[in-house]
């Protein structure tokens, strides 16, 4: 009995120990091939990158159509019901005021 528990302790410390070490080198195989990946998807990134480039350079798309109306920006009294709109007419002593500042400046 005695022989058969020392046979079984030492088959389990063998065992354990192969364990261990396929385990670091599975470890060190998993790191290895991650760091391969990395560098192919770096690689193939800037190809793609590269082609992209060349394939696809600037464009511009114009519109043709000439009797069509320009765009310009609209103001937000537009969109707004009539009581919403506030209209601000300065006083004629402003009025006289900053044009004869502007005056000023002009000089």
């Amino acid at each position: 009995m005695k022989t058969t528990l020392l046979i079984a302790a030492t088959f389990i410390a063998v065992i354990s120990q192969a364990k261990v070490s396929d385990f670091n080198s599975l470890i060190v195989e998993n790191s290895q091939a991650q760091s391969d990946l990395h560098t192919n998807l770096k690689n193939d990134l800037d190809t793609a990158r590269i082609a992209a480039q060349k394939d696809n350079p600037q464009n511009f798309i114009v519109d043709q159509d000439s009797s069509g109306g320009v765009n310009v920006p609209t103001t937000r009294t537009l969109l707004t019901f009539k009581k919403e709109k506030k209209f601000y007419r300065p006083s004629d002593k402003v009025a006289e005021k900053r044009l004869a500042e502007e005056f000023s400046e002009a000089e």
